[in-house]
């Protein structure tokens, strides 16, 4: 199906080769997992499958790259993307039509179907992708994981034979992952398509594929079954990869196993208490020994402050600025307004730097998006904003840079009401990224993007602030490339480092774990925490919030439905399924053998120095340790089942079309 020999490219402008003597054969009908570290080549291997590249990149393309038997260098582009379905990394770049039923119809129509087919094409796909009730909407409204979900929509409804899709999911919530990934799996069995998918998120696609491939540095240096691909993890480990967490603690245990899934980590573990009567002591006799407490990379060696290592927050939750929740303790508040999330810490008041009133906002008068939002945010804390595509939260991290303006109640940033000020009014003092990192970027090199706020700014010590910014983030390497011609991950890291060189004393972020691989979200992570910086950051990954996070707020539906400690929030499933968000699979491993763990540092020692007669191993046999594909044989039409909330979060692109000054404040 597709079949590439000794691939070689070269961007335009660019001396060294991105890709590197590639040579790949992808069988009719797999499912390829294509993985690597940021900046690897992946997104640049994904385009030469349907000709973008060289046809439409231009570079120095040499060796074969083969779909169907056609050689895509010499045939007719057109032709190559009906077989080929590309869904880019960045939903932006991709969509142009201004209602979702035209951007999706878009493609049949082009391929002359009629009518009727086009019309059931597009029903079929938007159902499949759970967007049936976003039909008729605005494409600008939609949330960047509503748009991600459009954008497959709108390839499935072409039927090819061979989907590629680049990081497709890396903005959808967890549940909304798991259905469409789902869906694509059925297909992928049903109808026999072949796909190719480029993600960092391994923990989450292992259990779905057929075969991983990882690439380093424009070469592929690792190809294995999915069975197999995690028996050994040392490549995962040098290159900075993350790993699943069911094979994380089957392997700190010392088993002999790589399940891919919570129903089958539990099922090893039954099996090893069943036949050894104990679980394995090797990790704690002798820690150091063992690959998963011990940095096997260079690359990893100096980020001391791992997922595993701070124990998901707890440290920090103990310490952090605004103490104990004022509502006794209680995840969740039972106020559906987000009353909850205002805190009344007494004297403590005094270091608050962000207090929002009764926030109701929408982008048209008739569709609020924030709905009676109260919150109090106190000067050093790290909180993750999570929840449903759609629910508001880059709406309301908006409001905190007072690029938009409520309708109702009040926002107050460093004790100034936002709704008379411009967002120029506090640049030096706030930094946003967006969830898009291309609206930031307009100079022609990473060091003046970064350098660009301190001059405006007039600040001293310039090229120091330069240096330092593009250190933390680490691209300063890259100072001198253009930032268009970075990866996205590279992009994003060089927006956040045009913030950091500001200083500013309030940094809200946007999703900035899209397109980074495990290394540079923990550097990134790491450079917050240990800075004591307040920072308020959007994110679908429960895992990076639970390590980093002081505080979690959970939002469904324009409302704030939880507010509390990383432990109190993640043992509050039914809040969490609120929200279409899961808890980690460590920590549902732990709660179905009758421990309260949170990471798999902690999980190892509770079962490595517990009786194992005192641990509920009754309960494992109760789970259904089928197969993913068992657990979703039902028809594509059914899949989907779940009806998507009508939100309308409103689009970045259209908020900040107002000038860069602005964007970078």
């Amino acid at each position: 199906m597709i079949e590439i020999k000794d691939l070689w490219y070269t961007y335009p402008g660019r001396s060294e080769p991105t890709l590197k003597g590639i040579n790949l054969r992808v069988e009719k009908g797999e499912f390829v997992l294509l993985t690597g570290p940021t900046g690897c080549g992946k997104s640049t291997l994904l385009k030469t499958l349907n000709g973008i590249i060289p046809h439409e990149s231009g570079g120095i393309l040499s060796g074969s790259v083969k779909v169907k038997g056609m050689e895509t260098t010499d045939s007719n582009q057109m032709e190559i993307s009906k077989e080929v379905g590309l869904v880019f990394q960045n939903p932006d770049d991709q969509i142009f039509s201004t209602i979702v039923e035209d951007e999706v119809a878009f493609g049949p129509e082009n391929l002359c179907f009629e009518q009727k087919e086009i019309d059931k094409k597009v029903t079929e796909a938007l159902q499949i992708v759970g967007m049936s009730d976003h039909r008729l909407d605005s494409t600008n409204s939609l949330s960047g994981g509503q748009k991600q979900r459009i954008c497959i929509a709108s390839m499935l409804a072409m039927e090819p034979e061979i989907l590629a899709m680049d990081e497709p999911v890396s903005q959808m919530d967890p549940m909304g992952t798991h259905e469409v990934l789902n869906t694509v799996r059925e297909l992928n069995r049903k109808l026999k398509t072949t796909i190719l998918l480029v993600e960092h998120r391994l923990h989450e696609l292992a259990p779905f594929v057929d075969r991983v491939v990882i690439m380093d540095n424009g070469k592929i240096v690792f190809d294995q079954p999915a069975s197999k691909a995690f028996d050994n993890l040392e490549i995962f480990y040098r290159l900075g990869l993350r790993i699943p967490e069911p094979v994380k603690l089957c392997h700190s245990l010392g088993i002999k196993a790589s399940p891919l899934s919570v129903s089958g980590a539990l099922a090893v573990l039954d099996r090893e208490i069943k036949e050894n009567n104990r679980i394995p002591q090797q990790l704690i006799q002798n820690p150091d020994k063992n690959p998963v407490t011990k940095t096997s990379s260079k690359k990893t060696s100096s980020k001391k402050a791992s997922v595993e290592n701070n124990a998901h927050g707890n440290n920090d939750s103990e310490n952090n600025a605004h103490g104990n929740n004022a509502h006794g303790n209680n995840a969740h508040g039972n106020n559906a307004h987000g009353n909850n999330a205002h805190r009344d810490n007494g004297s403590e008041n005094n270091d608050s730097i962000i207090s929002i009133q009764a926030l109701w906002s929408g982008y048209e008068k008739n569709k609020m998006v924030l709905k009676g939002i109260n919150l109090e945010i106190r000067k050093g804390e790290r909180v993750a904003i999570m929840g449903t595509n759609g629910s508001g939260k880059s709406t309301l991290l908006l409001h905190l840079a007072a690029i938009l303006k409520p309708d109702k109640g009040s926002v107050r940033v460093f004790g100034e009401d936002t709704r008379p000020k411009n967002p120029y009014s506090f640049a030096g003092k706030v930094g946003f990224v967006f969830q898009n990192p291309d609206l930031m970027l307009f100079c022609d090199s990473a060091e003046e993007e970064v350098r660009f706020g301190p001059v405006q700014l007039k600040y001293s010590n310039v090229e120091e602030r330069v240096r330092n910014s593009l250190e933390a983030m680490s691209i300063l390497p890259l100072r001198h490339d253009l930032p268009q011609a970075l990866s996205r991950g590279q992009r994003l890291r060089t927006a956040v480092a045009s913030v950091l060189s500001i200083n500013p004393e309030l940094i809200l972020l946007d999703e900035p774990t899209t397109g980074q691989d495990k290394v540079n979200i923990e550097q990134m992570m790491d450079f917050f925490k240990n800075n004591n910086s307040t920072l308020i950051f959007c994110t679908h990954d429960i895992e990076v919030a639970m390590s980093y996070a002081t505080r979690i707020l959970v939002m469904n539906e324009g409302q704030i439905i939880a507010d509390g400690k990383g432990k109190e929030v993640i043992k509050d499933t039914e809040t969490l399924k609120k929200a279409s968000l899961t808890q980690p699979p460590v920590v549902e491993i732990a709660n179905h053998l009758g421990i309260n763990a949170f990471s798999v540092k902690e999980l190892v020692e509770t079962l490595t120095s517990r009786n194992v007669e005192e641990i509920n191993s009754g309960s494992v046999e109760e789970i259904n340790s089928g197969s993913v594909e068992e657990i979703n044989s039902g028809s594509v039409e059914g899949i989907n089942s779940r009806s998507v909330e009508k939100i309308n979060s409103g689009s970045v692109e259209e908020i900040n079309s107002r000038s860069v000054e602005g964007i970078k404040c």
